[in-house]
């Protein structure tokens, strides 16, 4: 006869209904943090980095259909989206960084600095130059191609 040792398993271990993401839409996640954050008595430290994870959330967001339009070829279709979506993003971020330096922002226990922050948003400025700034018209994308072809030297 086998003897089976009775161990005893930790909460913490054990798998729980509460262990997996809660997924809210983020346009009701959005209404929640702008409604705690406007509250009277609300640090304003601390708001600029609810804000912020927000906002860090939006672009995550936003990356990921980015690169599921690349995939399924409907990107150029929606670039005007693109293009109006990135600069909301932009803007919301300006507003943010702006905000934290003048006021704090209260991001310890939240794994990010404003430094984090700042990066996010010029990324979105590199994208906005890239994708929908000015472009070389077809004259200017000869005579750079001349300066580096050494056939005519």
């Amino acid at each position: 006869m086998t003897i089976i040792e009775d161990k005893q398993i930790s909460r913490e271990a054990s798998p729980r209904f509460g262990s997996q993401p809660l997924k809210i839409p983020k346009e009701q996640f959005q209404m929640i943090l702008r409604l705690i954050v406007q509250q009277p008595d609300f640090p304003p430290a601390l708001a600029n980095a609810f804000r912020a994870v927000a906002f860090l959330v939006e672009v995550q967001t936003f990356r990921e259909l980015e690169q599921e339009f690349l995939l399924d070829g409907s990107y150029e279709k929606l670039r005007e989206d693109h293009r109006s979506h990135l600069a909301e993003l932009i803007a919301e971020g300006e507003e943010i960084v702006w905000n934290s330096k003048r006021n704090g922002l209260a991001a310890d226990q939240l794994k990010f600095t404003h430094e984090d922050v700042q990066a996010t948003l010029d990324s979105l400025h590199t994208t906005f130059r890239c994708e929908h700034g000015p472009k070389n018209s077809q004259k200017t994308n000869e005579l750079i191609g001349k300066l580096f072809d050494g056939s005519e030297s």
